[in-house]
């Protein structure tokens, strides 16, 4: 068969005869259901009829239960007045409720055809009736007792007997009106399917109406759809014999049914001679035999899809072979009448080139093949040109217009960590974690418009560093000019832009040191000894400027004397020596720091000058010098002033130990004296002696205390003891047990008390007056003391609380003052030193000491010791 003659098979267009069959059965449709609308109708009207008389009697019966539930609920009401009034007109509701088993007679006559709610009905009319004997009984059991008001416990009974029969008749009637409405419910809607019928009915008349009307529309569209058809047929034909590509039509067992010209062109064979050859004789790798095992191999298990490309060795008439590409489909030939108006004008016209050989029903498979041989030789160049690319150093790729990823060279698989086979096929973008400078479709509009970008990117290695690359894109296309690929060369520039990133934030800083340099300017000059760099806020003291000093010269920007004291040392830092100068300029002293700049290669490319003031420096010098003098000369006094007061204050214990020993010694001597006397004259003396003898021996007591206090407050702060690890809690614990507390009297030490380095005795001494105070002072018969810790910074804030008497506001400066006390000496025995002393001693260690109290309400003592002694801050 010729394919340049091969003309059309006429299209089997689809009878008359096959339509209006068609049509008859769509109209057949609507006909049927409107019979069968009638048929239910007819049958359902008597059905209709007695569901009617059943709403009816249903409604009748729902009333007489109603009365009667009403009737009861009457009675039972009357008798309960009755029996709280003893009226007889409260009976007359009971009366009427004689009536009642009339109304069942009449609800047991009406619901006697249903078996299940005559049977409830009894379960009421037997409820009912035991119900109305109960209330009887009721009524004659109050007669028998007329003269009691209140009613007896058998009255009561039946009372509750009643309430239970009318709560139990009230559930009977509510299960017998459930069953009435769901008859009612079925009733109803056997009438709304009666109606839906006759819907129905309408329905099937107007669908009768339509369908005819759809029919002849549905004619006039087929023959148009043949039209149209016939003329995609036309198209297809031209697209088939004019197409680059081979196309072949197979039958099932994988023989040419036709050919086109480019398969002709493609294996060299005649059409004549393409028609009815085996599709393997085309290939290199033939089969066994012609079983059809061809296809199977070919298509595979998935026959009704189309399969993917495949490659396969060509067989030319001349016994040559070449590359092919080739994919294959398989179209099923429906045999079904209705079908035909409904075929695509692929399957049609592939129908028809079969010429008709092919039975309804079967398939043909449709091969599409393509000479590769160019492109073969063309990958087989790129791959030799791919294998040099892997010398290169620099990371090279291809991607695709969808940016898949199609070459990737050993630069690449250094850089980023992937090889060849891991990255191929990926996406770019996604596999680097690509970031990038400019939105993508800018960097596509410019790469399309010119050809080629470059720009800096951020990749991701495998590893998931960063890595910058210097990055050159480039637009590959085809032979008639389309894109088809892009080629990417990047450079690794990490370390550089590390470089940069660190030269930028040396500057960053340079400049903000040389910008906020105190007191002074940082100046940066060439060797030409002009300045690059000026900044710095001493600048603006001399009324100049940055940007005017900026690319002027040593003797451009300073008077000539300045800059001649410059010019040496300027250039010495140039030949890699530093100096430090000082240097007046104007009425203003600056200490002048000059040294030499130098690169990796330890070159020096620059000079560095740092000027500050030291004006206020060399005055604050002088005066500083002067100070010092005076304040040697003070340290001297000083030193001398503290040896003689050292002197004057082991004087000063010497005498106060002579004078309490001389003091002590008459003061020890009337004590005994009188105590003597008294034993001599213990049979003569009165009791009034007796008295005066004793208060004689506490002035004396109260003498020698006084003498001890006036010893110790003269010691206080003078005697330094040494510093020790103080556990404060055991401290508190030895001096508990040193004052010997009533037993009566509860001291507790919160937790958390310290472990510190400090003088143990002071700190004994204070917790041992502030303590025994608050035993002394306090009359209750259940004393408390409760000691505390507060800490601070430095510090430590103890806290001693009594629940005794309390210091009304006006005393609580006084008490801190020598010989101050609150009661008489003859009534509480008090020197007035204790708490003198303990404030010396705190003052002198560097704390506080603070009352808190309100008279009748306590006291608290808070005093503050530091954490480090004076000597252990020195």
């Amino acid at each position: 068969m010729d394919s340049s003659q091969t003309s059309l098979t006429w299209f089997r267009q689809p009878t008359a005869l096959s339509v209006r069959w068609r049509g008859t059965l769509i109209i057949s449709i609507p006909v049927v259901c409107l019979l069968a609308s009638i048929l239910a109708i007819a049958g359902l009207r008597s059905q209709t009829r007695e569901s009617r008389l059943e709403v009816q009697q249903s409604r009748q019966t729902r009333i007489e239960t109603n009365r009667l539930m009403k009737g009861l609920l009457n009675a039972e009401t009357g008798v309960r007045g009755y029996l709280i009034t003893r009226r007889k007109d409260f009976l007359e509701p009971y009366l009427q409720a004689e009536h009642i088993p009339k109304s069942l007679d009449s609800l047991s006559d009406q619901v006697k055809a249903d078996s299940l709610q005559h049977q409830q009905l009894q379960e009421i009319s037997n409820l009912a009736q035991e119900q109305i004997q109960l209330l009887e009984q009721i009524i004659q059991t109050n007669e028998a007792t007329p003269n009691t008001r209140v009613p007896s416990s058998l009255v009561t009974e039946q009372l509750v007997r009643s309430q239970s029969l009318m709560d139990n008749l009230q559930d009977k009637v509510e299960e017998f009106f459930l069953q009435e409405e769901s008859e009612a419910q079925v009733s109803y809607w056997q009438e709304l399917t009666n109606g839906l019928q006759w819907f129905a009915l309408v329905v099937g008349l107007v669908g009768l109406v339509a369908t005819w009307y759809l029919f002849k529309k549905l004619d006039r569209e087929l023959a148009q759809q043949a039209s149209n058809l016939r003329e995609s047929t036309l198209y297809m034909q031209a697209v088939f014999d004019n197409v680059v590509d081979g196309i072949l039509i197979l039958n099932e067992q994988g023989y040419i049914q036709f050919a086109n010209a480019a398969s002709v062109q493609i294996f060299g064979y005649q059409p004549d001679e393409l028609q009815n050859m085996h599709l393997q004789r085309l290939f290199v790798q033939p089969l066994t035999d012609d079983s059809g095992q061809t296809m199977s191999f070919i298509v595979g298990k998935n026959q009704d899809k189309l399969k993917r490309q495949q490659e396969m060795l060509g067989s030319h008439k001349e016994g040559k072979t070449f590359p092919l590409e080739f994919v294959i489909s398989k179209m099923h030939l429906d045999n079904e009448p209705h079908s035909h108006s409904t075929l695509s004008a692929k399957e049609s016209w592939a129908k028809d080139e079969t010429n008709s050989s092919m039975k309804e029903g079967q398939s043909v498979f449709i091969a599409i093949m393509r000479d590769i041989s160019e492109r073969k030789q063309s990958e087989e160049t790129l791959l030799k040109q791919a294998q040099l690319l892997d010398l290169a150093n620099d990371t090279i790729m291809v991607r695709d217009l969808n940016d898949q990823i199609t070459y990737w060279n050993q630069g690449a698989q250094r850089l980023y960590g992937w090889t060849a086979e891991e990255a191929v096929g990926n996406s770019a973008r996604a596999l680097l974690k690509t970031e990038l400078p400019l939105a993508s479709k800018a960097i596509r509009h410019v790469l399309f418009q010119d050809g080629y970008w470059n720009g800096e990117l951020v990749h991701s290695r495998r590893d998931g560093t960063r890595v910058s690359v210097a990055s050159g894109w480039t637009l590959q296309r085809d032979e008639k000019g389309q894109p088809i690929a892009y080629l990417e060369i990047n450079q690794d520039i990490t370390q550089r832009k590390q470089a940069e990133a660190a030269l930028r934030r040396s500057e960053k800083l340079y400049r903000t040191l040389a910008q906020n340099f105190p007191n002074g300017a940082v100046f940066l000059f060439d060797h030409d000894l002009r300045y690059n760099i000026a900044q710095g806020v001493g600048l603006a003291e001399l009324n100049l400027e940055s940007n005017i000093l900026t690319g002027k010269t040593i003797w451009e920007a300073w008077p000539s004397q300045t800059a001649q004291l410059l010019e040496p040392i300027y250039r010495d830092a140039l030949l890699g020596k530093s100096t430090v100068t000082e240097i007046q300029f104007s009425d203003r002293i600056y200490c002048v720091h000059v040294l030499p700049v130098t690169n990796e290669y330890q070159e020096v490319f620059c000079g560095m000058s740092m000027t500050q003031d030291i004006t206020q420096s060399k005055r604050n010098e002088v005066a500083l010098k002067s100070r010092a003098q005076e304040l040697a000369q003070m340290t001297k006094a000083l030193e001398q002033t503290t040896t003689i007061l050292e002197k004057k204050n082991s004087e000063l214990d010497q005498f106060a130990y002579i004078v309490s020993h001389d003091l002590k010694a008459p003061l020890r001597a009337i004590a005994n004296l009188s105590q003597w006397i008294e034993e001599d004259l213990q049979d003569h003396l009165t009791a009034e002696t007796r008295h005066q003898m004793d208060l004689l021996r506490g002035r004396v007591q109260r003498m020698e205390a006084l003498i001890n206090g006036l010893l110790q407050y003269s010691r206080a702060g003078r005697l330094q003891s040494k510093l020790e690890l103080v556990d404060v809690e055991e401290l508190l614990k030895l001096v508990i047990d040193s004052l010997a507390p009533p037993p009566t009297f509860t001291i507790d030490v919160m937790p958390g008390m310290p472990n510190f380095i400090t003088e143990r005795l002071p700190l004994e001494q204070v917790f041992a007056n502030l303590i025994s105070n608050a035993i002394k002072h306090n009359h209750h018969t259940e004393g408390q003391v409760v000691i505390s810790l507060a800490e601070t910074t430095d510090f430590y804030e103890f806290a001693i609380a009594d629940n005794g008497p309390g210091i009304a506001p006006e005393f609580q400066e006084k008490i801190f003052v020598m010989f101050q006390t609150l009661e008489a000496r003859d009534k509480v025995e008090n020197t007035g030193v204790g708490l003198a002393i303990v404030k010396k001693i705190i003052e002198d260690k560097g704390g506080t000491i603070a009352l808190e109290s309100q008279r009748s309400l306590g006291a608290t003592f808070r005093f503050t010791w530091p954490k480090q002694s004076m000597e252990q801050a020195a």
